[in-house]
């Protein structure tokens, strides 16, 4: 892993680790599905200009066209409907640890969709003991609330299989475009997708306070703009189970600043999750974290 590429993961780690919070402050005084659709529209709009000032090509085949709309209902509209709804109800530190299986379905569709990006004993060894330390800091299964939060937490667990689906989307189909305008028609596709959520919560009162505006700003630019362009980027540079292998390091992040941010509290079990993620990172880097094979399926195919 070059400099470079180290600098981007860190660097997206950092952000998207903060996410959860952000989220969590935002759906206090906004309705969630309207709090998404809105970032969502400004994420898309930033994106486009940001392209036709740069004068970046948005793709003109099908193809490509269609993978970056059905990545950004897996990567975006699914699970931001999901994520911001149950947010209401769960710990945002709690709901960064669901997505921690993300690595797990990834390697796993990877192992048969992308050449190269086998599964090894070593990469089973660091997934499962990134598993292990997300469910230290999780501590115990969501208490019993009814059938709302069976909902919510059966929501949260498919949420890391369709992450998986856009990443072997991203890894195999969208690496020869340019990162910025693919992101844009994704978030498109995204906002489509929440907009029938949207607008049945249209009527629900919205209280934009400092809280909610700076967690929306730090969203729509830090956590989309530059974290999402960051990602696909990285897609290109790593392996599709080495990107993914990051949303543990989400997980541990969320749940600290979820700890210092939000008063939940700071537990031996939490200092034990972490140091278990970070080992499990490391076993990854080791077992093979280089950029893909020049022959996978996701260059020759294009």
């Amino acid at each position: 892993m070059t400099p470079t590429v180290f600098a981007a993961y860190v660097v997206m780690i950092l952000l998207w680790g903060s996410t959860w919070a952000a989220i969590k402050i935002g759906v206090e005084s906004i309705p969630p599905f309207v709090f998404a659709l809105e970032r969502a529209v400004a994420v898309a709009v930033l994106l486009t200009f940001l392209s036709l000032a740069l004068r970046l090509p948005f793709p003109r085949d099908r193809r490509t066209i269609g993978a970056a709309a059905v990545a950004g209902l897996f990567n975006i509209g699914i699970p931001w409907s999901v994520i911001f709804w149950a947010e209401q109800f769960v710990p945002s530190g709690l709901v960064a640890v669901f997505g921690a299986t993300f690595p797990i379905w990834t390697a796993l569709l990877a192992h048969f969709l992308v050449r190269g990006d086998r599964l090894s004993r070593l990469k089973v060894a660091a997934l499962a003991l990134g598993l292990l330390g997300t469910a230290v800091l999780a501590g115990a299964p969501i208490e019993r609330g009814g059938l709302s939060l069976l909902v919510t937490t059966a929501l949260l667990t498919a949420v890391p299989i369709f992450w998986a689906i856009g990443a072997i989307l991203a890894a195999r189909y969208l690496s020869s475009s340019s990162p910025v305008p693919i992101i844009a028609i994704e978030v498109w596709a995204g906002a489509l997708f929440l907009l029938p959520f949207a607008l049945s919560q249209a009527a629900l009162p919205s209280s934009w306070t400092v809280a909610a505006i700076a967690a929306f700003l730090f969203l729509v630019l830090l956590g989309s703009c530059v974290g999402l362009v960051l990602n696909l980027w990285l897609y290109r540079k790593l392996r599709p189970t080495t990107v993914s292998l990051s949303q543990v390091l989400f997980a541990v992040q969320a749940v600290l600043l979820g700890a210092i941010a939000l008063g939940e509290q700071v537990t031996t079990r939490m200092v034990v999750g972490a140091l278990l993620v970070f080992t499990a990172v490391g076993l990854n880097a080791r077992a093979g974290s280089g950029a893909p094979d020049d022959r996978d399926d996701h260059l020759t195919s294009l």
